[in-house]
């Protein structure tokens, strides 16, 4: 597989199990690709949100890399997350 052959859906697939693990404490995750190594992924709060249930926001980017990585043999990968009220970041690895 080449770094052009990597669908929309295989980022959605390997991201699924974050999305996850925030549904269930009631965070919904959206995730766009913005180029082809590039995903922003949009963490929004439900009414039942546990706040203190939310992992800092470095881990939430180093398991997407992760996961990412797993997909593109050579691409470095960017992450941006927003979690609710958190200004844009991007780490690129």
């Amino acid at each position: 597989m080449t770094d052009k052959d990597i669908s929309d859906d295989a980022v959605s697939q390997a991201l699924a199990p974050l999305a996850q693990a925030l549904a269930a404490d009631d965070y919904q995750l959206d995730c766009t690709r913005s180029a082809p190594h590039h995903v922003l992924m949009t963490v929004t709060a439900g009414p039942a949100a546990c706040a203190d249930c939310l992992v800092p926001k470095e881990l939430t980017e180093r398991m997407a890399l992760q996961r990412l990585r797993a997909l593109g043999p050579s691409a470095p990968w960017a992450v941006e997350v927003r979690y609710p009220a958190d200004p844009a970041e991007t780490i690129t690895r």
